[in-house]
């Protein structure tokens, strides 16, 4: 078996090639395996590791592109999702700063979860002496996201991150500040929702990678949009972000139940929406947007079950 790790020594970056018996790693986890090279090929490896069981957060890497928890990825799996391959690509998380080979730089994403001061500030009618209490309901609201150990599998898959970090921060931040906010015994949600709308919270492009790839099964995407919601719901609602969720609404229930193309760039960009004119005119020669549905179109069929599902949901979620 083969195995080529990105490395990097401080000033170049370069690959090497490891080769090991298929038979003294079956049983291995990949962390497993970055030990046997170390310990048997190459002292100079640099990786990090901590509890070796799936706590700490600290082994993660790339596999062939992809993140994975080191400790908790056994080969045998990795045989199987790779079709038996015999060579695998081992590089550091993908949008960090390498320091050295497969250890990344967590400054900045420490910096930016400071951000949204993950930390509880009780309500005033919690004491010293009593704590502050929850009933099981309560707790199960925030239960998941509590299981995310800051391995960064979600910011190395992120396409929004990889694009640009300057107006967005890690989505593992998105989902502790939910967390902090969605706590039934915080004092003020917003302390959390505020910053976390100012430094990105519209700006997730939904690719959903941060879901498939967290290896806690936790939806940093679905955490965006709860925060996104609350933001709402607590007179947040100006801007691009929120006029395009308002637009979408009233395309899809007040309207024919079908996304307007037209219409929702006026509504969210107004006469800015001039500007895109060129697109507009391109857009219409391919076919993909019909000018003539600014006056309206025709109602899809099955609008009033939607209509029905949207009022039920939002009942339900009143109850």
């Amino acid at each position: 078996m083969k195995f080529i790790i990105d490395r990097f020594d401080g000033k170049k970056n370069y690959e090497q090639i490891y080769t090991l018996a298929k038979e003294d790693i079956e049983a291995k986890t990949l962390l497993g395996v970055l030990l046997l090279i170390k310990q048997t090929q190459d002292i100079t490896l640099n990786f990090t590791a901590s509890c070796r069981m799936a706590i700490c957060g600290a082994c993660a890497v790339r596999v062939n592109g992809h993140s994975y928890l080191a400790c908790d990825t056994k080969m045998t799996e990795l045989f199987e999702e790779y079709k038996n391959s015999d060579t695998f690509r081992i590089s550091p998380l993908g949008n960090h700063r390498v320091i050295s080979d497969l250890v990344v730089d967590w400054e900045p994403a420490i910096e930016n979860l400071r951000k949204i001061k993950p930390g509880l500030v009780a309500k005033s009618e919690f004491s010293a002496k009593e704590g502050c209490r929850q009933n099981q309901e309560e707790f199960d609201r925030i239960i998941k996201q509590w299981d995310c150990i800051l391995c960064g599998s979600c910011v190395s898959e992120c396409n929004k991150f990889a694009a640009d970090q300057s107006d967005y921060m890690e989505p593992f931040v998105f989902t502790h500040a939910w967390r902090a906010a969605n706590d039934s015994r915080s004092k003020d949600p917003m302390i959390h929702v505020k910053p976390a709308v100012a430094n990105g919270l519209w700006n997730c492009v939904h690719c959903q990678e941060c879901a498939n790839r967290c290896p806690k099964g936790i939806s940093s995407a679905n955490d965006i949009v709860n925060l996104r919601v609350m933001a709402m719901k607590k007179g947040l609602n100006t801007g691009v972000g929120p006029a395009h969720a308002k637009a979408f609404h009233t395309d899809l229930v007040e309207g024919s139940g079908r996304l307007n193309e037209i219409r929702l760039a006026l509504r969210i960009e107004g006469v800015a929406t001039v500007a895109r004119t060129g697109m507009a005119i391109t857009l219409m020669r391919a076919g993909k947007m019909n000018p003539l549905e600014i006056f309206g179109g025709h109602t899809i069929k099955g609008h009033e079950d939607l209509v029905k599902m949207i009022d039920a949901a939002k009942a339900a979620t009143k109850e």
